[in-house]
């Protein structure tokens, strides 16, 4: 399973934004179950890429 184009690009945008602050990104994994890119970033911060690439900030 592979990531929508617009889902890989909201993906890489939360994770440039996550590191220009200095957060490190810890997991970065695309679930099977909902198809969305799950990050967690710092263990604290998480976001969640829908398909559509809308970002969802947890």
């Amino acid at each position: 399973m592979e990531p929508t184009p617009k889902q890989a690009i909201s993906a890489i945008r939360v994770c440039a934004q996550l590191t220009r602050v200095y957060k490190g990104i810890d997991l970065v994994r695309l679930d099977e179950r909902t198809r969305n890119i799950y990050i967690l970033a710092n263990n604290s911060i998480e976001a969640e890429v829908t398909s559509t690439g809308e970002i969802l900030w947890l």
